[in-house]
């Protein structure tokens, strides 16, 4: 078998002023564990977000290519590892049926938001701090 020689390094392009330096920011995806389990994050952040917004579970799925399935055992699992009932689902008839966040689910989606904004604070902070030499 050929070996494959690597290639000459290339170093890094000298900066000569300020003004080409990028200002750096701290990024992360933040999940909330309950007895192990990852009960809330992104995805599911997500999911319920959109059968907010759009009063519909299969809507929702839709909007986030996910499977009809797939999104009823997120709000399984959510449900079950947080012991909070997060949406009402109502059967189709006359009216249409639809899925709804229940008043905890709302708590529950507003708290994980005003979690991640504080821990978001934090992160830029310690980011400047930590890296404000190389920053803007």
């Amino acid at each position: 078998m050929p070996r494959i020689r690597p290639g000459p390094r290339q170093r890094p392009k000298e900066r000569d002023d300020d003004a080409d330096r990028a200002s750096w920011e701290g990024r992360l995806r933040l999940w909330v564990d309950v007895g192990g389990h990852n009960a809330l994050g992104p995805g599911k952040v997500r999911l319920l977000e959109a059968i907010a917004a759009g009063k519909s579970l299969s809507t929702a799925a839709k909007q986030l290519r996910m499977s009809y399935r797939l999104a009823w055992k997120h709000l399984r699992l959510i449900e079950e590892w947080t012991g909070i009932a997060v949406v009402d689902p109502r059967r189709g008839g006359r009216s249409g049926g639809g899925t709804e966040l229940t008043p905890q689910g709302q708590e529950l989606l507003k708290a994980y938001h005003d979690f991640h904004r504080e821990v978001d604070e934090f992160v830029q902070s310690a980011c400047q701090q930590h890296f404000a030499r190389w920053s803007k």
